[in-house]
């Protein structure tokens, strides 16, 4: 959908409300409408309707992310590793932004949904929600450079990419211009500016605080903080230069770069500035296989891998069902609550990554499906 296409009030009302119907749509359809000309002059609900579905998308798009980041975690043997350490802390920063999403749209009355039985449910091999990236499939794997060259495609800054050349895997699917496709960072910068400016009411009801949730956003210097940590710390960031104090600061895209070229992103005294510097060890790891689609069936392997299998999934669906619910009925208990099955997971986890695959290179790995239990 191209905005300049919609020339009347009319026009863009139907356009708004088509989306709000579709299951599919994508983040530039919302970007698209939630920056026209003429969005000011659409009815404030309908308004408030396109804002909660936005955020529908972004709750999408950062839950997509952190089962393949946790099974490449999972997949190096040494957890005290400092690779295992930085991939560590971008899934934290991954689940505050989901928690901090979820607090923004139930400031407006929305109902976050992150638990999906259902065939339209999170499934891997999957695209990213929202048609980001499309040329991208999102892979259960152990941690390896192909993996990581597609951790950098999902995490790429919106602003210039600083430090050194990037030479992308999917660089003849980016534009003509040489520039990357639209990121994440843009829909959450149209999100933050039609807040401001249809100014809906921000209540505290259903929302939590915590580990994973730091705040309760109920205000627009709130939204400007969480939309601030999101975009500073993963997508969209507009990443390292001199005003930087440490390498922590630095986004996801940049992290993960380091790993891939092995090397630390420092200071540079002769410049000032950050340059990769150091060397930086690739850690050993657990070659987990790609999960095939639809993860593993009992009918086709072991029986102890099907039992480690099995658990994890069950433990998986019921910490997301948990999780969903802190923004329901459950509050704030709900929240700690999957905070506590979370820990359980690698239970299952790496003892199946330590178990070769029957017939191919590899080692079995969890599938993350979601399931009744």
């Amino acid at each position: 959908m191209e905005s300049q296409d919609i020339t009347t009030t009319e026009n863009l009302n139907t356009s708004i409300d088509e989306v709000i119907r579709k299951d599919d749509t994508t983040m530039e359809e919302h970007v698209a409408l939630l920056n026209h000309s003429l969005i000011d002059s659409v009815d404030d609900e309908l308004r408030l309707a396109l804002l909660k579905d936005s955020l529908q998308v972004c709750i999408d798009l950062e839950f997509g992310t952190i089962p393949i980041y946790l099974a490449a975690l999972w997949s190096i043997k040494d957890n005290l590793d400092p690779v295992a350490k930085s991939i560590r802390h971008i899934v934290q920063e991954e689940m505050l932004h989901l928690a901090l999403v979820c607090n923004l749209l139930s400031s407006i009355g929305g109902d976050p949904k992150i638990y999906d039985t259902s065939d339209k449910g999170l499934r891997y091999p999957t695209k990213l929600p929202g048609g980001v990236h499309p040329e991208l499939t999102l892979r259960l794997s152990g941690l390896n450079d192909d993996m990581l060259d597609d951790f950098l495609e999902i995490e790429l800054p919106q602003g210039e990419i600083q430090i050194a050349e990037y030479d992308s895997k999917y660089k003849d699917c980016h534009e003509h211009d040489g520039e990357h496709s639209t990121t994440i960072g843009a829909l959450y910068t149209a999100i933050n500016e039609e807040f401001h400016s249809l100014k809906p009411e921000m209540k505290p009801d259903q929302q939590v605080s915590g580990p994973l949730s730091w705040f309760i956003v109920d205000n627009l210097e709130k939204l400007d903080s969480a939309i601030h940590w999101i975009m500073e710390q993963g997508e969209g960031a507009v990443e390292a230069n001199e005003t930087k104090t440490a390498p922590e600061e630095l986004s996801h895209f940049y992290r993960f770069w380091e790993v891939r070229k092995r090397q630390k992103i420092e200071l540079d005294p002769a410049t000032g500035k950050y340059a990769f510097m150091s060397p930086l060890a690739f850690p050993e790891v657990w070659p987990m296989a790609i999960v095939p689609e639809g993860g593993y069936l009992q009918k086709d392997v072991p029986e102890e891998v099907w039992e480690l299998t099995h658990q994890f999934d069950l433990v998986y669906s019921k910490m997301i069902h948990t999780l969903e619910s802190a923004w329901g009925d459950g509050g704030q208990a709900a929240l700690w609550k999957a905070i506590e099955l979370m820990f359980d997971l690698e239970k299952f986890a790496i003892p199946l990554m330590k178990i070769p695959v029957l017939g191919i290179p590899g080692n079995y790995g969890p599938s993350f499906r979601l399931i009744e239990y």
